[in-house]
């Protein structure tokens, strides 16, 4: 009996002969030659257009890294260039490849090219094997805390690029067979050799650092399955199972990646703290935590507050609002406009009032000649006969005529700018209510050359208003005080808290307890300013009072909890006719009882239930002063939101 090959390799065997071995049909060597000699230039020019994206997106991600731009969505798109940058000289000859190869196996012209792309391909594999290796080991070695550098960076680099080196052999081999033969036995046995190849290539390149492959694993996996894991990852059994466990560590570091490729974006980190607040809900008091009363308390209570102890001016957070402003009146000063007027409009607590006082005091300096008039519009300064009182006191002229008379006086008066805060106290949302209103519209409307109006509302005032009057009839110019970013809220809590001279120290269920990230500070900072400005949804003031009912004072040091949150579900059960009374009182910021009981047109006794039934609560406060309703700052958001899906609020 003769030697007989087996039916699978004798198969191959016949397919690249007949594959690499037929003769060139067309006759035309020269132009399969040149065909080979153009493609060759053309895989050189593209990878040598590779290395210079490289070099290119690099120094762009340093360039953005030295401006220190405030833009977060360039900062995560730099991250991404950068991390993208060192696959680009094997991504866009793959790229080419892809590309390439449906034309090129269609011309005969082309054949000697077609039967020359395993090269290419053994090309783009080699660099796209070694960036992985060096890759992986780098990252196994940070997640169990430890810094790859120098001679250890070099001495991995240069073991995963002969790894890849060893890995062309089976690739060769793949790649030919499936030129020849895309299907059969052959084609699934080095398939399979193939994967075999890989999964000891990774065995190989993980042993070095075993003990920092098993600690990088506990930090992903439950603490319950330590043991496991040390037992899977014996001396003796790790080239058979660490390549088994490596999904769980590619999926963590993918995550850890997207993490903080989508850290900048407001929408993630609202998702990211709703998330950790769920998981840890249990530590959390539902209820709300009281307010320390102790002696410290009070003392560190006072740095929040909004005089400071000592006369200590405020600290002043720069969020662009007073920008806005002063570009306006600037254009003003320089007769580049001739509109006079501005409003701004925010939620109460938004920064309107603190950021026109700096303002002002911006002004005097750098504008003297400018005179400024400050007025806060007395609560509910409703007839038209009192906001013209108003507005000629502050001006110290005569308005007997209103309008007219600002105008005849306008020669005769130096330049001002004339700031009406409270402005949502010049109405009432009844018949007649709106009369004072209309009055102050008279008066921004005359067309003056000395005088600036800046008003400044609360935005569900404005947005009655807007659906009253209509919103392009009453001011052109509006500014709406967007809400703080997680760093602002950030800036204003420690700028204020660092006066106090205490230290601050986190909760343990703010740090972390496994992994390199184990007790960081800086972590647990992060992630408790990030839940911090989730819960006040960017309105600093309700960020002042859940800061201070998140912390423990203590005689040297601050403990820092999760901001407690108050509970919405006494707010949800109240009824249709008290919901109307809350609903005013967030429309006007501030009411009498009177009040509102003239604008939900309701029962006296209906009102004062109402009333009760929020001041017992928690949600409903009355002012010592004047005696008027108002809603707590640590609710706004729970009452707000609840009155918006009832559809009773204009916003």
């Amino acid at each position: 009996m003769g030697f007989s090959w087996p039916r699978a390799p004798r198969e191959l065997a016949e397919a690249l002969l007949a594959f690499y071995g037929a003769p060139d049909t067309t006759g035309h060597l020269a132009g399969n030659l040149l065909s080979l000699l153009a493609a060759g230039l053309v895989f050189w020019l593209a990878a040598r257009l590779g290395r210079r994206a490289r070099a290119g997106l690099l120094a762009l991600h340093d360039r953005v890294l030295r401006l220190g731009s405030e833009k977060r969505w360039l900062w995560n798109l730099s991250r991404l260039v950068a991390g993208l940058a060192p696959l680009l000289p094997w991504l866009i000859p793959a790229a080419l490849l892809a590309l390439a190869t449906p034309l090129l196996a269609t011309s005969p012209s082309t054949r000697w090219v077609f039967l020359a792309l395993p090269l290419a391909w053994l090309y783009v594999l080699f660099g796209v094997q070694w960036l992985a290796g060096e890759w992986l080991v780098l990252r196994v070695a940070q997640a169990a805390g430890e810094y790859v550098q120098g001679d250890q960076a070099r001495t991995a680099g240069q073991r995963a690029r002969r790894l890849s080196q060893l890995l062309l052999v089976p690739w060769a081999l793949f790649l030919v067979a499936a030129q020849a033969q895309p299907q059969g036995a052959m084609h699934t046995a080095l398939t399979a050799l193939v994967a075999a190849s890989l999964y000891a290539a990774v065995a190989r390149l993980l042993a070095p650092r075993a003990r920092e492959y098993v600690l990088c694993l506990q930090t992903i996996l439950p603490s319950s399955l330590d043991p496991l894991a040390e037992r899977l990852l014996r001396p003796r059994w790790f080239h058979w199972t660490a390549p088994l466990l490596l999904p769980v560590a590619l999926v963590y570091f993918v995550t850890r990646y997207l993490d903080r490729l989508f850290a900048g974006f407001d929408g993630y980190l609202r998702l990211k703290a709703r998330w950790f607040r769920l998981r840890n809900r249990g530590d959390e008091d539902e209820d709300g935590a009281p307010l320390d009363e102790s002696e410290a308390a009070r003392a560190y209570q006072s740095w929040f507050a909004a005089e400071l102890p000592g006369d200590e001016p405020a600290p002043f957070i720069d969020t662009g609002l007073e920008d806005a402003i002063a570009k306006a009146v600037q254009r003003w000063r320089d007769d580049r406009s001739d509109d006079n007027t501005l409003l701004v409009t925010g939620e109460k607590g938004s920064g309107k009032s603190l950021t026109v006082a700096h303002l002002s005091e911006r002004l005097a300096e750098s504008d003297p000649a400018l005179r400024v008039v400050r007025l806060a519009v007395p609560p509910r300064t409703v007839a038209p006969q009192a906001v013209t009182a108003l507005v000629a006191e502050a001006l110290n002229e005569a308005l007997d005529e209103g309008p007219a008379s600002l105008v005849r006086n306008d020669g005769e008066r130096p330049p001002t700018l004339l700031v009406l805060d409270e402005c949502q106290n010049t109405f009432l949302s009844s018949i007649g209510g709106l009369d004072g209103w209309r009055a102050l519209l008279r008066l921004t409307n005359a067309r003056l050359d000395n005088l600036f109006w800046l008003v400044l509302i609360n935005n569900q005032s404005w947005a009655y208003l807007c659906n009253v009057f209509g919103r392009e009839y009453q001011f052109r110019n509006v500014v709406r005080v967007k809400r703080w970013s997680p760093t602002e809220i950030r800036s204003l809590i420690l700028s204020r808290h660092h006066r106090s001279g205490l230290k601050l120290r986190y909760d343990e269920v703010l740090l972390s307890s496994r992994g390199p990230e184990a007790g960081n500070v800086r972590n647990a900072e992060q992630r408790y300013f990030s839940l911090l400005w989730d819960a006040c949804r960017g309105n600093p003031m309700t960020a002042l009072k859940l800061w201070l009912s998140s912390v423990k004072v203590g005689r040297r040091e601050v403990l820092v909890g999760l901001p407690s949150l108050p509970p919405s579900a006494t707010v949800e059960k109240s009824g249709e006719n008290l919901l109307f009374v809350y609903a005013a009182i967030a429309t006007h910021e501030n009411l009498s009882g009177d009040e509102i009981v003239t604008v939900t047109n309701l029962p006296e006794n209906v009102v004062r239930y109402a009333l009760k039934a929020g001041f017992d609560a928690g949600f409903i406060r009355s002012s010592e002063g004047d005696g008027r309703y108002r809603l707590v700052p640590l609710w706004y958001h729970t009452v707000i939101h609840l009155l918006t899906r009832k559809n009773l609020l204009h916003e």
